[in-house]
């Protein structure tokens, strides 16, 4: 039996495309707020030291709905495409996520207002995809570089539950 944290965790994925579409538009404007929180509090630490947190709250704020706003734009625009792409397609493959990072790199190129960043980006994001659905989502070395010497290492070496540790022996 593994001890890794991840084969202890019940995963569900949303399999109907309205679902698949909420989850990645939701998770990407999170994703998206909390990136922003960080950008957003680089710049405003002058404002905070000479007492007046409202406007560097605000303006963190609005760089939050920002960047979230562009994240959700290119969740969308990614999980709406591929699963559009399934629909018509009929196929459940690399191709589906190929035609969604294009469709989302060129959200993003869009949403900047500049062409050559949403060619760029589409074409990065639809490699991106390529390569981990054929990875089968996992970001494990294969068999190429596996020199069957290294031990395998435990990502959650200590027991989840108390009794757990009684169960096995």
């Amino acid at each position: 039996m593994s001890n890794a944290f991840s084969d202890k965790l019940p995963i569900e994925k949303p399999q109907d495309c309205v679902s698949r579409v909420i989850s990645g538009t939701t998770s990407s404007f999170v994703a998206g707020g909390i990136i922003g929180a960080l950008t957003a509090n680089w710049g405003d630490i002058p404002q905070v030291l000479q007492d007046k947190p409202l406007p560097a709250l605000k303006r963190t704020g609005a760089i939050m709905g920002s960047y979230g706003l562009t994240f959700a734009a290119i969740g969308l625009a990614y999980s709406g495409i591929d699963c559009v792409a399934e629909t018509f397609r009929g196929k459940k493959d690399v191709w589906n996520g190929v035609f969604g990072g294009a469709a989302a790199g060129a959200m993003l190129g869009l949403r900047l207002g500049k062409l050559p960043v949403g060619v760029g980006a589409a074409a990065a994001l639809a490699f991106t995809s390529a390569i981990v659905d054929t990875s089968g989502g996992h970001l494990k070395a294969g068999e190429l570089f596996n020199d069957h010497q290294t031990p395998v290492r435990a990502i959650y070496p200590y027991p989840l539950r108390p009794y757990q540790a009684e169960e096995e022996e």
